[in-house]
């Protein structure tokens, strides 16, 4: 047994999450790309009801070619293709969703998507990364099948943990906390850094809880996007998931305490009332976000009250400067949110709770969508008139095509429902929290005459 071939088999499993799929049936040859997922050995693809569908029922044996697009490391293979199911009922599915989740959207929406295991016979394996040498052919024994069960690639568990608090989304957490700090009078680094890094844990502590309180109310599917799907594709177990949540509560806690010996005691309101926010978000009997409430609670959580914090922070004063300068960035933290929300209206209704999306349907979410992204530009150039913000925050107008894009996005339904919409819009709101912040941060060293 070839132990170094299968070693580089399993890295180009690994590192690939698309293979050629080659069939043949009484109408012929047939080629394709299908997403694909590797476990011990066998390859999991999901197929629509089309060509190579109807090849695979009528003729199993297979051919299929895994490459990442230059010939330096390549697997090309034959095997016995063997129907599972409708993805809809085979959990296996999450073999291929962790490594695809873009192919969550195509199998939700399109009818008839079907769950195929390949049993590998024969592999050809070719790695010319290091060195030349010939190409391997390894036939898949039983031997083989053992060594791929028993040498599985050790997944990081720290980077399941990574993908729980959706770390994605921490530009929402950072923006309003530069803003608060970068307004005020003189700028204390040192505790900067410590709200940037409490906001972050709880920031990441409430991600976490919300996806535990989603999955077990059963509101996260197999068909839904916005979670970190942690729980929904089995990387790691209800209770070690509910307890990293509230270890990232109570070291954002710690920081707070930290944070109330340095500036005063309005650091605990300005705790407390995120806490509830966060928290009561998802867990009842609250639910914020069951009851048309989470764009209110996103908006006020990551705008008004990190802002006016982090504000605190360094003078110790509360002012409502950084409460109105906020807005755009809680606006376009909202539009994320609504991207989401907009994306999964129908999974949302299934589920029983309501969001703003689900209550103004396909043409209304556009519509509300259109005016966040609107509010945001408008508030910049009137805080920029009444010389709130400096005149170097107009640099907000370069991201006005991507701004146009996602508007055209929004306005498509088809094209929402295929597409990230939330995601496009997280870059959006980085692009122009990067320029706002860079502004503050040019007015303060490089002052306009």
């Amino acid at each position: 047994m070839d132990t170094h071939a299968l070693r580089a088999a399993q890295q180009i499993f690994s590192e690939n999450k698309t293979l050629t799929l080659v069939t043949h049936g009484s109408q012929g040859v047939w080629a394709g790309k299908v997403y694909f997922g590797e476990q011990d050995g066998y390859l999991y693809i999901a197929l629509e009801q089309g060509r190579n569908y109807r090849n695979v029922l009528e003729n199993p044996h297979v051919f299929f070619v895994i490459e990442r697009g230059v010939p330096d490391r390549f697997v090309q293979g034959e095997g016995i293709a063997e129907r599972i199911g409708p993805i809809e009922e085979c959990p296996e599915r999450s073999i291929i969703f962790r490594k695809a989740l873009e192919l969550v959207l195509f199998a939700k929406l399109i009818p008839g998507v079907t769950l195929f295991r390949i049993r590998p016979t024969r592999l050809f394996i070719s790695d010319f990364t290091h060195e030349w040498k010939p190409r391997a052919e390894v036939e898949v024994t039983e031997e083989v099948l053992e060594y791929f069960r028993t040498h599985r690639p050790s997944s990081s568990r720290l980077s399941v943990f990574w993908k729980a608090i959706r770390p994605f989304a921490f530009p929402a957490t950072l923006a309003p906390v530069l803003i608060g700090s970068l307004t005020a009078p003189i700028v204390d680094w040192g505790r900067l850094l410590l709200v940037l890094l409490g906001t972050l844990l709880a920031h990441s502590g409430v991600n976490v809880i919300s996806d535990w309180m989603d999955w077990r109310r059963g509101a996260d599917t197999w068909k839904v996007l916005g979670s970190s799907r942690v729980l929904v594709d089995g990387l790691l177990d209800p209770r070690t998931h509910l307890r990293f949540g509230i270890t990232l509560m109570g070291l954002a806690a710690l920081i707070g305490v930290w944070l109330i010996q340095l500036s005063g005691p309005a650091v605990w309101y300005f705790m407390a009332a995120g806490a509830a926010v966060g928290i009561f978000y998802t867990v009842p009997p609250v639910g914020l976000k069951y009851r048309a409430l989470g764009d209110l609670a996103v908006f006020l959580a990551f705008g008004p009250l990190m802002a006016a914090g982090a504000y605190y922070v360094q003078t110790s004063q509360l002012a409502w400067l950084p409460v109105w300068l906020s807005i755009p960035i809680g606006l376009l933290t909202i539009a994320i949110l609504h991207g989401n929300n907009y994306r999964d209206i129908a999974e949302d209704r299934a589920a029983g709770y309501h969001t703003v999306a689900s209550l103004l349907g396909p043409r209304g979410s556009a519509i509300y969508y259109t005016a966040l992204l609107a509010g945001a530009y408008v508030s910049t150039v009137l805080f920029v008139i009444l010389q709130w913000l400096p005149l170097w925050s107009l640099g907000v107008v370069l991201t006005l095509p991507l701004a146009w894009r996602n508007v055209s996005v929004a306005f498509n339904h088809a094209r929402v429902a295929f597409s990230f919409l939330d995601l496009l819009t997280a870059q959006l709101h980085l692009a122009f929290s990067l320029l706002i912040v860079a502004g503050l941060l040019l007015e303060r060293f490089v002052p306009l005459p």
